[in-house]
């Protein structure tokens, strides 16, 4: 049996003690919460060794394709606690899939254990940032924007930079039973013809030190969070609010959910909780899924926070997965998010549409100038929404009078 197999044994032993309990309609007794427990830790514990073996083998294949060896470097833990069930985030593997393929270009040349010898300019295709490192889960939650969102091919109704779709617009439900004779319903789905564009995504460095390149592990760390990071918050951001072209400002956004036309939205009710209430029995309402929200940071916080008794008392919840529960989803923070917005809804009705791979430049045209070089990071990617009223928008903070 298998590591993976492993794990998914222990929570699957775990789940149906509680689903037992559940299902008698009474709370576990000490004998089944011990035996639980028993299970969840067996879980962590095989992970663990999952993750590691992972991360070793990963870490190893990128050093050795640069001529390098540093004890220990794959042996730490990346990411938050929430983010533990990734063996690596998706960012990080880009960068050593980026390293691995400036190595194999010619583009950076090993020196001996201190770093990087050389670096030469040119470009490289590197793997685009959201198929780049997908994480390897175990019932996990599903805690970014990126992870939520739909994949979209760029072979669907692709002409040139342009694409097309179709958007629903209206659903009407009349079925119904009919006695013999009866005219049969007609349901109403009503579809319009979208054209779109694929847009480039770029991100540089600014001009960076040559003995930058003396410490690879630094080097490493400046693919990954200034390019690679920075890049994926700046498409969250316009996946959720993006408001299109703007010639002035020299932009090309996407347009975002938010400012998608026939979106769904739920004004502010009396208090946070009742208003998140009601956005979620929108869904049920009329017997549409969702599978997860999308909160500004501060709103999660401001639930984390409350109390039973208002300021007083235990917290409502215990924690993030206590929210999620009681959302009916998971919960993705973002920056991107507008402050007093949320969104939840059934993401796999949008989709982001990464075309082809992306592209990492590098310059050492000033080596000679100021003894410095830069990178830069670029790829095109399209954005649609085929069911605008699968999104519900949420005003998270009362209106002022």
């Amino acid at each position: 049996m298998t590591l993976k197999d492993q794990m998914r044994e222990a929570l699957a032993k775990a789940k149906a003690i509680a689903a037992k309990a559940e299902a008698e309609r009474r709370d576990m007794t000490d004998d089944e919460v011990t035996a639980a427990r028993g299970h969840l830790n067996e879980f962590e514990r095989v992970k663990a060794l999952y993750e590691k073996g992972l991360r070793s083998d990963e870490t190893m294949r990128a050093l050795r394709s640069i001529g390098l060896g540093f004890p220990g470097l794959g042996d730490e833990p990346t990411g938050s606690k929430d983010s533990r069930v990734e063996v690596y985030s998706r960012r990080n593997v880009w960068a050593q899939k980026a390293m691995r393929s400036l190595n194999e270009r010619g583009l950076i040349t090993a020196g001996g254990p201190d770093g990087v010898k050389a670096l030469v300019s040119g470009s490289i295709s590197v793997p685009n940032l959201l198929d780049a490192g997908d994480p390897v889960e175990i019932d996990a939650p599903r805690r970014t924007l990126l992870d939520l969102i739909g994949r979209g091919s760029p072979r669907d109704g692709r002409v040139g930079n342009e694409f097309q779709y179709m958007r629903q617009t209206t659903r009407t439900n009349n079925a119904a039973a009919i006695a013999d004779g009866e005219n049969k319903p007609t349901s109403i789905y009503t579809f319009g013809e979208v054209t779109d564009h694929y847009r480039t995504y770029v991100n540089k460095t600014e001009d960076l030190p040559y003995r930058y390149l003396a410490d690879y592990e630094r080097l490493m760390d400046v693919v990954e969070k200034q390019l690679a990071e920075d890049m994926m918050v700046a498409i969250e951001q316009d996946i959720l609010s993006g408001e299109g072209p703007d010639e002035e400002a020299g932009t090309d956004a996407f347009v975002g959910i938010l400012e998608t036309t026939g979106i769904q939205v739920q004004v502010w009710a009396t208090d946070l909780l009742t208003t998140l209430s009601n956005a979620k029995h929108k869904f049920i309402a009329q017997e549409l899924p969702f599978n997860g929200w999308v909160l500004n940071p501060t709103d999660l916080q401001t639930l984390e926070l409350m109390r039973e008794d208002g300021a007083t008392g235990p917290f409502l919840f215990s924690g993030r997965s206590a929210i999620e529960d009681w959302l009916g989803g998971p919960v993705a923070t973002s920056a991107g998010m507008p402050t007093g917005n949320a969104l939840v809804g059934d993401f796999t009705q949008a989709e982001i549409i990464p075309l082809g791979d992306d592209e990492l430049v590098v310059d050492t045209g000033k080596r000679t100038t100021n003894n410095t070089f830069l990178l830069m990071h670029e790829g095109r990617y399209g954005f649609r929404v085929k069911k605008p009223g699968a999104f519900v928008q949420v005003e998270t903070i009362e209106p002022e009078e």
